[in-house]
């Protein structure tokens, strides 16, 4: 459920958006490849991490060990700037959700975005500062819920399916040229790579059945094939769905407004589905934003008391007070969060996921064994998905 909280959630509310006004191409894209391409590279994370020794009692696995001295640090902070973007996704979209939902949907008293930025980033980071088994516990209670709701309104939408909604955006996809599709097939890898992952709780799932020791990388492997199941049918049945049920105005509404999809779900659909959506986004993106959360505060915490010398709570203080007030001041700010998905967060992702274990995996004999065609094509998948990023700063 973790595994499954921290996938499916704001990453799957913004991708029918993107599908909804780039067309079928994408949608066809991720269902020929978003599979190996999400399962492959985790699996491949959890092996490296597995044989990673623990450099601390406390600390997660993120390639530490295969890195000495300031390489260790190096890694670690790179792993925080990775996905710390990804919590702010989830906060801009978690405070425009709410915003929608009190102003649209339950007609209350108007907000200021500043207090109410305030509040939610408030409130994440007093349940991480929790520690490990709380954050665990609240998202796998989150997850289950949330796992259900959506899957009930992919249902509740099939009576209100049209195909005329794709009709006119596959005769648009038939007249580009195939360079100009295959062009937006590229671009959009950065944001599969992005609602496909979950590999921040890779870290604390691994530590979890390193302590076991015996048959814990067997166990550790089964439970990501089996959350990755889940995931693949929960999101390809979500964004179909959505895409079959809503007009393609809406979709562009939700782009233009920074909102996800379930903020822009029709009342002339299902009343239920009105009422229900918006609050089932917030469940959502609240659990991702801890899923995320969850490794980058602890590593982090880590850095920080590493670099500063300050021991104890006070150096994990110190790193919460630093990321609450950079949260608190982006999500503030609300920058568009399809732009910080396909720019910063597809790609850095990407480096962790695919590049960073591929290249550890040729580079260091104690991972030998894990050489292959697979490690071969999951580097290659990193490189497209990373040069997708160097052509838009170009």
């Amino acid at each position: 459920m973790g595994l499954y909280g921290t996938a499916v959630g704001a990453g799957t509310l913004f991708l029918p958006v993107e599908v909804g006004t780039q067309g079928p191409v994408i949608f066809l894209m991720m269902l020929l490849a978003g599979l190996p391409l999400s399962l492959m590279p985790h699996l491949m994370l959890c092996r490296v991490y597995m044989k990673e020794q623990p450099t601390a009692d406390s600390s997660l696995p993120i390639f530490g060990s295969f890195f000495k001295g300031k390489g260790e640090l190096a890694i670690m902070l790179f792993y925080c700037l990775a996905f710390f973007p990804v919590t702010l996704v989830f906060g801009v979209a978690l405070v425009n959700a709410l915003d929608n939902y009190l102003s649209a949907h339950l007609h209350a008293a108007h907000l200021s975005r500043g207090l109410l930025a305030f509040l939610v980033v408030a409130g994440i980071y007093a349940v991480l500062s929790k520690g490990r088994d709380k954050v665990v516990g609240t998202m796998s209670a989150l997850a289950l819920p949330f796992a259900a709701s959506i899957l009930l309104i992919a249902l509740l939408q099939i009576p209100h399916w049209n195909i005329a909604n794709l009709a006119g955006v596959i005769t648009k996809a038939h007249a580009a040229p195939l360079t100009e599709t295959l062009k937006s097939i590229w671009l959009t890898l950065p944001l599969i790579t992005f609602s496909f992952c979950c590999a921040p709780m890779v870290s604390p799932l691994t530590s979890y059945y390193r302590e076991r020791k015996a048959e814990g990388e067997h166990k550790a492997l089964l439970v990501i094939r089996m959350a990755y199941g889940a995931i693949f049918f929960s999101i390809l049945f979500f964004v179909l769905s959505c895409v079959l049920s809503i007009p393609h105005d809406s979709f562009a509404q939700a782009k233009a407004q920074n909102l996800n999809v379930l903020s822009v779900v029709s009342a002339e659909g299902s009343q239920l589905v009105y009422l229900l959506a918006p609050f089932i986004a917030i469940v959502g993106m609240t659990k991702s934003f801890l899923g995320v959360g969850l490794s980058v505060t602890e590593t982090f915490a880590q850095l920080i008391t590493e670099a500063s010398g300050i021991k104890g709570a006070g150096g994990k203080r110190l790193a919460y007070l630093i990321m609450f007030a950079l949260t608190f001041g982006i999500v503030y700010a609300n920058p568009n969060v399809i732009t910080l998905i396909e720019t910063f967060c597809g790609p850095l992702i990407a480096i962790i996921l695919f590049l960073i274990p591929a290249w550890l995996i040729y580079t260091r004999a104690e991972l030998r064994e894990l050489r292959g065609v697979k490690t071969a094509v999951i580097a290659l998948a990193g490189v497209a998905t990373l040069s997708a990023l160097l052509y838009s700063m170009a």
